[in-house]
C-alpha cells in the first residue's frame, strides 16, 4: 500500500511540476512571435513593420476578386472551445454553423481561425511536437479517451489565461485580431462597408473574442458584437470596444462562473472595472438557452439531447443566436 501512495504522490508532484512549467512558458509563443523570432511575424499595421510572408491586411478586395455569392448584411466569426487541438470545426460544430447560416443567409461565416495560438497555428500545424499532438487528436477520437482531451484542455487554458493578463494579452489578442481580419478580407469584407462582426466564442474562447474586439474594432472601424457560448470571461478592456456582449450560459453549465470568482474586476464591488462599467451601461445580457451542460454529451452543440418541444440543443443555440442578430439588425 506504502508503494502505490508513493507513486501516486510521485506522480501528482510531476504533474504539478508539468503544469508549471507550461504556465511559465505559456507566454512565449506569443512573444516570440511579436519579437520576430518565429517565421510567423507581427503584423504589419500594428507596429509599422513589414511581414513578407503575407500580403498588408488593409487592402480591400474587389468585387471581381470577392468569392462570397451574395452580398452579405454582417460577418460572423466562430471559435473553437479549448478541448480542441486544430481550427476546423468538428462534425457537431459544423451541424450547429450549418443550423446557424440556414437561419442567417444573409451571413457569411468564418471557421478556420484556431484561437489558442496568436499565429493561428494549431496544434496539430507547423510545431515541434507536431506528431505528437496528431497522433494525441487521432488517439483521442479513436479510444474516446478524456486523458487525451485534458491535455489540450489545461494547454489551452493556459492561452485564454495569457489573453486575459494585462501583461501579454495585448499582445496575444493582437495577433488573433489579425488572423480573424486576414479570414474576413479572404471572405469578401470591404472595409469601407464597416459592416458589423460578430465574434461567437465558446468555452475558453469567448474570453479570446472579447480581447481581440478591440483591435478588430480598431482595424476595421466596424460595430463589434460577441456571443459568448458558456465562456468564460475576464475584465478584459476589450469589452469597452464592443458593441454589446450576449452570454449564453446554460442552466446546467457552471463552468462560466470561474470569471465571476478568477477575474477581480468581476466583483460586483469593484465599480470602475471595464467589465461593471460594461454592466452599468447594460451592455452585457445573459441567456439561458436551455438545460445545457458545458461541454460533453448534452452541451450546447448536441444534436442527440432534446428540449421537450423535440429542438435538439444544436439547433437551440443557433435559433437563440439568430434571434439575437436579427434583433439587432432589424433595429439598426
Amino acid at each position: 500500500m506504502n508503494i502505490i501512495l508513493g507513486t501516486l504522490t510521485l506522480l501528482f508532484l510531476i504533474a504539478v511540476i508539468l503544469f508549471f512549467i507550461m504556465a511559465l512558458l505559456a507566454p512565449f509563443e506569443s512573444l516570440g512571435w511579436w519579437a520576430g523570432w518565429t517565421k510567423r511575424t507581427v503584423e504589419r499595421e500594428l507596429t509599422g513593420e513589414r511581414d513578407k510572408s503575407k500580403p498588408p491586411l488593409l487592402l480591400e478586395k474587389t468585387a471581381s476578386q470577392n468569392t462570397v455569392q451574395h452580398t452579405p448584411s454582417h460577418y460572423m466569426v466562430y471559435l473553437r472551445g479549448i478541448a480542441t487541438a486544430d481550427a476546423d470545426p468538428s462534425r457537431r460544430e459544423q451541424g450547429f454553423l450549418d443550423y446557424l447560416s440556414d437561419y442567417l443567409p444573409k451571413s457569411s461565416i468564418v471557421s478556420d481561425i484556431f484561437p489558442y495560438s496568436a499565429t493561428n497555428n494549431p496544434l496539430t500545424g507547423e510545431r515541434l511536437f507536431t506528431r505528437l499532438f496528431q497522433w494525441l487528436n487521432k488517439a483521442r477520437t479513436r479510444y474516446r479517451m478524456s486523458l487525451f482531451a485534458l491535455l489540450f484542455v489545461v494547454r489551452n487554458l493556459l492561452q485564454v489565461a495569457v489573453s486575459g493578463d494585462r501583461r501579454y494579452g495585448p499582445i496575444y489578442n493582437a495577433g488573433i485580431a489579425r488572423e480573424i481580419g486576414y479570414s474576413l478580407v479572404n471572405k469578401g469584407y470591404l472595409l469601407s462597408a464597416s459592416k458589423p462582426i460578430w465574434v461567437i466564442g465558446w468555452s475558453g474562447a469567448g474570453q479570446i473574442a472579447v480581447g481581440a474586439s478591440r483591435y478588430l474594432h480598431q482595424l476595421f472601424q466596424a460595430p463589434i458584437y460577441v456571443i459568448s457560448v458558456g465562456g468564460v470571461i475576464l475584465d478584459d478592456p476589450g469589452i469597452a470596444d464592443i458593441e454589446h456582449l450576449y452570454h449564453l450560459e446554460g442552466s446546467k453549465d457552471n463552468f462560466p462562473r470561474l470569471g465571476d470568482i478568477l477575474s477581480p474586476g468581476r466583483w460586483p464591488f469593484v465599480k470602475r472595472s471595464a467589465w461593471n462599467r460594461a454592466r452599468e451601461e447594460g451592455r452585457i445580457t445573459v441567456i439561458v438557452p436551455g438545460p445545457m451542460k458545458h461541454t460533453g454529451n448534452g452541451d450546447y452543440f448536441d444534436h442527440k439531447s432534446f428540449l421537450p418541444d423535440g429542438t435538439s440543443y444544436a439547433k437551440r443555440t443557433a435559433q437563440v443566436i439568430a434571434e439575437i442578430v436579427s434583433d439587432v439588425c432589424n433595429q439598426n
